[in-house]
């Protein structure tokens, strides 16, 4: 779990440090795993399809709290290098859309409109009708992430980073109260994404 819910759920009785827990958290992702009836050779491993208007897209994400109806898809279909991924003329598509964290918002109601925002988009982008060739289908969201990992409010990032001293304004990797108590992770020193979490680790080695 992240360094919030460890202090908040795991050590309620000692101190706790909130300037650090209580900072605005990074965005969260909702992502559709779709097994999909059909191969397209003019998709890769990798594909994107950009909003028109990313600005408001993260408008929407940060201070709205949703959704925005045209957003940026990230499409990973990785049949495409290993082809036992997917059953012969198939492809497995994983879809992510930028997505706030979990503040209570009506999910169900985003979820599915989200799924026809981007269906018609593909659908536009690629000049097919991909509703029937949707085979299988499975949902991530903030909710069930922040179920499954323990990331407070689903956070894929931890605290967000909004100006230059973020870094600074992580938490450390050990606890200067708890003898061998460490910390890795996105949530933490020096930050989140894979090269951040993967140093954190490093980090926390070399102290051990």
């Amino acid at each position: 779990m992240d360094v919030t819910p460890t202090y908040r759920k795991l050590l309620p009785n000692e101190k706790h440090p909130d300037k650090i827990l209580n900072q605005t958290k990074s965005g969260s992702g909702l992502i559709f795993y779709w097994g999909v009836k059909k191969e397209f050779p003019e998709l890769g491993l990798h594909n994107i399809f950009f909003s028109d208007d990313y600005k408001t897209e993260f408008e929407h994400q940060f201070k709205h709290k949703t959704i925005y109806q045209d957003p940026t898809i990230y499409l990973n279909i990785t049949s495409k290098h290993k082809p036992d991924d997917a059953p012969e003329g198939c492809e497995n598509w994983f879809i992510l859309l930028n997505a706030p964290a979990n503040e209570g918002q009506n999910w169900e109601e985003i979820i599915n409109e989200a799924r026809k925002n981007v269906i018609e988009k593909i659908n536009r982008n690629l000049g097919i009708d991909l509703e029937p060739l949707i085979a299988i289908e499975e949902i991530l969201d903030p909710r069930s992430i922040e179920f499954k990992t323990s990331s407070d409010k689903g956070a894929l990032y931890g605290n967000s980073s909004n100006n230059r001293f973020a870094a600074f304004l992580r938490h450390a990797n050990f606890s200067n109260k708890i003898k061998n108590l460490y910390f890795v992770g996105g949530s933490v020193h020096p930050g989140g994404g894979i090269p951040l979490a993967l140093s954190s680790a490093k980090i926390a080695a070399a102290m051990i």
